[in-house]
């Protein structure tokens, strides 16, 4: 049914359709089919409309006057239900998931603003409460699609997604339980973003944008529950890659071709990786916006290790890599989608002096992440990662000339304890090959030897 007052409002400024869907902020296709009564508004869209015409929704014609719910601002609430509404996250999470927002990448900001700030103030106490919190707001999407959610506006739909993925990924850096739920998650989010971007050009991008996220999570976790071989052969990273394009998100883009070209070196590819790597510093050097340095680092460092891996000199790639994660980022730069840490700029690093055969460098740098004596994390970082930084901790340990045997033996073992604990495919396959490497380096040691007893999988 044609909205009639919302199509008397644009009337009465003697506005046409394309002149005041430029004023509203929106496409003119969308606004006449709010004003057709095809399509009905978001919140954050509804507002909009009341505010570009200065009247209330329900005289626009946006609601009947008894469905009128009125918003409340929660600032204005008294103290002890704000601190309610605080002291519980996922009430808060909720909330800001029913707020308006720009844009996806905004909700993603807040949200992962939200958790962190809590996880930091809240202490070692506030695991459990942040797990469930996390597990509650990953499985929101698929509650509201059994409810009846496609009836809602596709902008709400892809706000409950892009909050789902923003706990997926906060989920990811935990235990097995927690990445083997936010893979299946992810998996079952795909077939929802993906008809809306083969059946909506309105949203097309966004959702694009979003179905990106979730194959570069899923090849990531994937490695890890399903096995690298498995998540490789399903082309998880390939089809970020394709869905960034469509995204047309450059940020999003650069993160697809660097997980591509980690696939790459995984299956023993290297040229393929340098190929894939150079098209994204290409794609920084080209590009007219300004590329977050931290991002500019996650390139760089990443091309230094592959450039390394196939014998080309990587020593003033390293230092454009390590110059740039250092640079602070400007006034307002959303970091959401760059994923870049510093231990991961250690793990290239080291990953690069091991390749070019400088093995107590490797050490060094390892060093400044995980400490030598005690195999403990120096710096924030994922399970997965520490794990990871082990394995390759002891390879460098290895080849070192000084090689210590029990060093050696020290950080296999917490590397395959974790792998274990973590449950963990590809961290497990790592820990099989080291100690294939030990057994090369030490044949015929029975101290050696004895170590494989301790390759049970689980």
């Amino acid at each position: 049914m044609k909205r009639t007052k919302l199509i008397a409002a644009r009337a009465e400024k003697c506005l046409t359709l394309e002149k005041a869907a430029e004023l509203i902020g929106c496409v003119a296709n969308t606004l006449s089919r709010w004003e057709q009564g095809v399509m009905t508004p978001c919140a954050y869209n509804r507002a909009r409309l009341c505010t570009f015409y200065g009247k209330p929704a329900e005289a626009l014609g946006l609601v009947e006057a008894d469905e009128v719910i009125p918003v409340t601002d929660l600032s204005a609430l008294p103290d002890n239900i704000q601190k309610i509404l605080h002291a519980d996250l996922t009430t808060r999470l909720m909330t800001l998931v029913c707020t308006p927002h720009d844009n996806q990448r905004h909700l993603q900001h807040v949200l992962s603003q939200t958790i962190e700030e809590f996880t930091m103030n809240t202490g070692h106490d506030a695991a459990l409460t942040r797990r469930e919190a996390l597990r509650r707001l990953a499985t929101l999407p698929m509650l509201l699609s059994a409810s009846g959610s496609f009836q809602r506006p596709a902008e709400d739909i892809l706000n409950q997604y892009a909050a789902g993925i923003t706990a997926c990924e906060h989920l990811s850096g935990g235990k097995y339980q927690d990445m083997a739920l936010a893979f299946s998650l992810l998996s079952a989010y795909a077939p929802v973003l993906k008809a809306i971007v083969k059946e909506s050009s309105s949203y097309r991008k966004q959702a694009a944008s979003l179905l990106t996220q979730c194959y570069l999570l899923t090849d990531v976790l994937g490695f890890h529950v399903e096995s690298p071989t498995v998540a490789i052969a399903k082309g998880y990273a390939q089809l970020a890659v394709t869905y960034s394009q469509e995204s047309g998100d450059l940020i999003l883009r650069l993160r697809a071709l660097r997980a591509l070209t980690w696939d790459y070196d995984h299956i023993k590819q290297p040229q393929l990786a340098l190929k894939t790597i150079e098209q994204a510093k290409y794609l920084i050097e080209r590009s007219r916006t300004p590329i977050p340095p931290s991002m500019r680092s996650s390139i760089y460092s990443t091309l230094a290790a592959i450039q390394a891996k196939n014998g080309v000199s990587a020593t003033s790639v390293l230092g454009l890599a390590q110059e740039a994660f250092f640079t602070p980022p400007a006034d307002g730069e959303n970091l959401v989608h760059v994923s870049f840490s510093y231990a991961k700029l250690i793990g290239n690093i080291g990953l690069t002096q091991y390749y070019r055969r400088e093995y107590q460098e490797a050490l060094d740098a390892f060093a400044k992440v995980i400490d030598p004596n005690d195999l403990s994390t120096k710096v924030t970082m994922p399970i997965r990662t520490h794990v990871g930084l082990l394995n390759d901790q002891t390879l460098a340990a290895l080849k070192s000339p000084t090689r210590d045997m029990e060093q050696v033996i020290a950080s296999w073992k917490a590397a395959l304890q974790g792998a274990i604990t973590l449950q963990s495919q590809q961290r497990f396959e790592e820990a099989c090959t080291v100690y294939e490497v030990m057994e090369g380096v030490w044949p015929g040691e029975p101290r050696i030897r004895e170590l494989r007893d301790l390759l049970v999988h689980w």
